[in-house]
């Protein structure tokens, strides 16, 4: 799908916001994304805040070797978001909570070439803006040092304005779904506002949902 759009694969090392304003699209975006990872043998750790681990391998998974993928780590249903804040700055040299919550599976992300947080915006709904920005940080200096690439699922109005407004400055790129109703037609459209190493498209892409496919509509790009 990124080829289509002219960016090729996703890029690596980076901290990348997928936004969307309503339905679960970006699910999907993702959902795609972990099937070429799977082919390229990435290391994934997929956190979902509002499905299950069983839930999550049922969507992805499209073989019995995908499902016993050891490269392939879910922790579904999750919520300790000082489990995940604590583990971000033990791997990157921060103090942390010496009564931080143990979670071995989180310990994956030190050596994972990508994180999935889906859906990001879910665990920042009680959060003040200074722990959105610590983490962020986290997270960028981890794709760095660990070369790992965060992709942040988020609901767009779920949170502030201003804590939106500063997620998307703080992150490498971003990835926007959106959807405009006109009478009984729906018209879907991406939106990249930046992305490392590309420049600012011009005009937002249409494109259809095919199953748990999205294909971009070229049509629309002519001329």
């Amino acid at each position: 799908m990124l080829a289509n759009l002219g960016l090729g694969d996703i890029p690596g090392n980076v901290v990348l916001l997928i936004e969307e304003d309503m339905g679960n699209v970006k699910s999907i975006f993702v959902q795609m994304a972990v099937q070429e990872l799977f082919h390229d043998r990435k290391t994934i750790v997929y956190i979902s805040t509002t499905r299950s681990q069983e839930d999550v391998r049922n969507h992805i998974s499209t073989s019995e070797q995908d499902k016993e993928n050891n490269d392939f780590t879910i922790l579904g249903s999750f919520n300790e978001l000082n489990s995940l804040l604590n583990i971000c700055k033990k791997s990157t040299d921060v103090p942390a909570d010496a009564n931080m919550v143990q979670n071995p599976p989180l310990s994956n992300l030190f050596t994972a070439d990508v994180c999935i947080i889906d859906t990001f915006s879910h665990l920042f709904m009680e959060e003040d803006t200074s722990t959105i920005k610590e983490i962020l940080n986290c997270f960028v200096t981890m794709s760095r040092k660990n070369r790992t690439t965060f992709l942040l699922l988020s609901d767009m109005g779920i949170l502030t304005d201003r804590s939106e407004r500063i997620i998307r400055a703080m992150t490498d790129g971003t990835i926007q779904f959106r959807t405009e109703y006109i009478g009984s037609k729906i018209n879907r459209y991406i939106n990249i506002p930046k992305m490392p190493g590309t420049p600012p498209f011009n005009r937002m892409v249409p494109f259809n949902v095919t199953g748990r496919r999205i294909a971009i509509d070229t049509r629309e790009r002519v001329g």
